[in-house]
């Protein structure tokens, strides 16, 4: 089965984009490939001038650390923490 197929995306530095869609057609999955978290069957990843879909998985964990940033839907906060503390967490 195809969840995403012939995508050709380009980001540029500081440039901010919305991926929009109806439940099921492959967001997640999408932005998972663009991370490096999953990989596509066929075709190339590139992040940061980098061809992250031939790396290992530490490598492309020590990018991913490095480059990419997440938010997500159910982003399960901790109630007696502030933002700031939630936000510093991962860092620890």
């Amino acid at each position: 089965m195809t969840i995403v197929s012939d995508i050709n995306l380009s980001v540029n530095k500081g440039q901010a984009i919305s991926i929009v869609g109806p439940s099921g057609s492959g967001k997640t999955t999408l932005l998972a490939i663009l991370a490096g978290l999953d990989l596509p069957s066929k075709g190339q990843v590139w992040l940061a001038d980098q061809e992250i879909t031939s790396m290992d998985e530490d490598a492309r964990a020590q990018i991913r650390g490095e480059k990419v940033g997440f938010v997500f839907q159910s982003f399960h906060l901790l109630p007696r923490l502030s933002a700031v503390d939630n936000v510093m967490l991962p860092l620890r």
